[in-house]
C-alpha cells in the first residue's frame, strides 16, 4: 500500500524544471518539491504536458454532453435497460447513452448533441431538460421516454486534442487523459488510463532512477499506437454500431501485452 504520508493534497503546480538528474516544481501554496521522476495524470489540461512540450490548448469539438441519472423505475417500459444501451443519431455528433447504477435502482443517461454555441467545460454545469428533449424530438420513441423521465440535466462543451507524437521526454512522461484526451463515444477514457497505469507499473518495476528515462521510452511505446488508434475511432463514433468490432478494445491485456522497448534516439 502507498504510504499516506506521501500523498499531499491540495497541491497545483505552477512550474515545473527537468534536468537530468530529476525534475524540480514549484506549487502555488509557496512550497517547491525535487523529485527523482515525474508522472503527469493531471487532465486535458496538464500542466506537466505543457512543461515537457509547450502550451497547447484542447480543441472544441462542436459537441455538448447533457447528463442525468433517473430511478429505474421511472423507465421501467424501456426495454434493455439492464446493461450498457447506445442509441445512434442522424450524425456523429448525437447519441444516447445509458447504464445501469446502484444495483439496478437507477439509470445514467448521457446525451450529445453538436452545439458551437456553448464552450463551458464545467462538469457540474445546470443545462436545460427541455433544450435536450428538443435536440431528440425526432428520436425514437423510447430514447424519447428517457429523455421525458429526466428532471434535471448537467451540460458541458466536450474538448479533445490530436494524438500526440510522444509522452515521455527525460525523466517525465503523461498518463491519461493529460496523453490523450477523448471524445466519450467509445467510454474508453478511463479505461485508456488505467491501461496506461498497468503497462507504465510494469515498465517500472525494478528499474534504478538512472534508467528511469529509457523505462518511460518504453511505456511510450507500448501504448502510444493504442491509445491514438482509439481516440481517432471514437471521432466517428461507429464503434459497436455495425457489430463485430469490439474484440479490438475489449481483447487487450494490458498485464500481458509486450513490453516497449525504448526508442533509440536518432540525430
Amino acid at each position: 500500500m502507498f504510504p499516506a504520508e506521501q500523498v499531499a493534497l491540495g497541491k497545483r503546480a505552477e512550474t515545473i524544471v527537468a534536468d537530468e538528474k530529476g525534475v524540480s516544481l514549484s506549487f502555488t501554496d509557496g512550497t517547491s518539491a525535487r523529485v527523482g521522476a515525474l508522472l503527469g495524470a493531471d487532465g486535458i489540461h496538464s500542466c506537466v504536458r505543457t512543461a515537457m512540450f509547450g502550451a497547447e490548448s484542447p480543441r472544441f469539438t462542436g459537441i455538448v454532453a447533457y447528463r442525468a441519472v433517473v430511478p429505474a423505475e421511472r423507465v421501467a417500459g424501456v426495454p434493455n435497460l439492464g446493461a450498457f444501451t447506445k442509441w445512434w443519431g442522424p450524425n456523429p455528433q448525437s447519441q444516447i447513452v445509458t447504464f445501469p447504477l446502484n444495483r439496478g435502482k437507477d439509470i445514467f443517461i448521457f446525451a450529445t448533441t453538436p452545439q458551437d454555441t456553448w464552450h463551458l467545460e464545467s462538469w457540474t454545469a445546470p443545462g436545460s431538460v427541455d433544450e435536450l428533449r428538443e435536440q431528440y424530438v425526432a428520436y425514437h420513441p423510447e430514447a424519447r421516454a428517457l429523455l421525458d423521465a429526466c428532471d434535471t440535466v448537467l451540460k458541458t462543451a466536450l474538448y479533445e486534442r490530436d494524438p500526440m507524437p510522444a509522452w515521455a521526454q527525460g525523466r517525465m512522461a503523461l498518463l491519461g487523459d493529460a496523453a490523450h484526451p477523448m471524445l466519450p463515444f467509445m467510454a474508453q477514457g478511463a479505461g485508456m488510463a488505467i491501461e496506461d497505469a498497468v503497462v507504465l507499473a510494469r515498465h517500472l518495476e525494478g528499474v534504478a532512477m538512472t534508467d528511469m528515462a529509457d523505462a518511460l521510452q518504453g511505456y511510450e511505446k507500448a501504448r502510444i499506437e493504442r491509445a491514438g488508434q482509439v481516440q481517432l475511432g471514437l471521432r466517428g463514433n461507429n464503434w459497436l454500431r455495425e457489430g463485430g468490432n469490439a474484440d479490438w478494445v475489449y481483447g487487450y491485456d494490458a498485464w500481458a501485452v509486450p513490453l516497449g522497448a525504448p526508442v533509440a534516439a536518432t540525430a
